[in-house]
């Protein structure tokens, strides 16, 4: 089995969220990545103004895309 690249890792996380707002666990569940390689790209995509976080708390952290990520995915669901 060959192992995804970072851009093809990061795209599965993006193309995951659709419309919703997601927590690191319901991605990482519905996508087959591990948790701690989801929560450092989503650390990424954060900085890239792809995903934006709109809650945290101790327990939880919730992610949804940015307008900037929502035309990206748009422009990936085209391909």
């Amino acid at each position: 089995m060959s192992k995804k690249t970072f851009s093809e890792l990061r795209d599965s996380i993006l193309l995951n969220f659709g419309e919703n707002k997601k927590t690191i666990n319901q991605i990482a569940s519905e996508t087959g990545i591990n948790w701690k390689t989801v929560e450092r790209h989503l650390t990424y995509l954060m900085g890239k103004k792809l995903v934006v976080e709109v809650f945290n708390s101790p327990y939880v952290r919730i992610f949804a895309l940015s307008e900037v990520g929502l035309q990206y995915t748009r422009g990936l669901k085209n391909e």
